[in-house]
């Protein structure tokens, strides 16, 4: 489970999904999905702003154009990796 302290967010409820698990973020008002996938000693993710429609699909994350993808080793700290696409979909304005 993702550390809140860590990402400097207020919440984050895990949905355990057919192929990946769904993290929904809230930090202040604003909601982000987290994708992440585990595969073997990697893990990726997609973190992307709230968006309308279907969150349970884990194969929809690849169609949809805005949000941002990360790659990290298992044994890497992953809440820094995901700090940091959070601050940049902010600093775009796209939350």
């Amino acid at each position: 489970m993702l550390d809140k302290s860590k990402l400097d967010v207020d919440k984050i409820v895990k949905n355990s999904l057919d192929n990946c698990d769904l993290y929904v973020i809230q930090k202040g008002d604003k909601i982000f999905l987290l994708y992440m996938f585990d595969k073997d000693d990697y893990v990726y993710f997609k973190i992307m702003p709230e968006i309308i429609g279907k969150w349970e699909d884990c194969d929809n994350i690849y169609y949809s154009a805005i949000g941002l993808f990360g790659f990290v080793k298992k044994s890497d700290n992953i809440e820094s990796k995901i700090k940091e696409k959070i601050e940049v979909l902010e600093s775009l304005g796209l939350t």
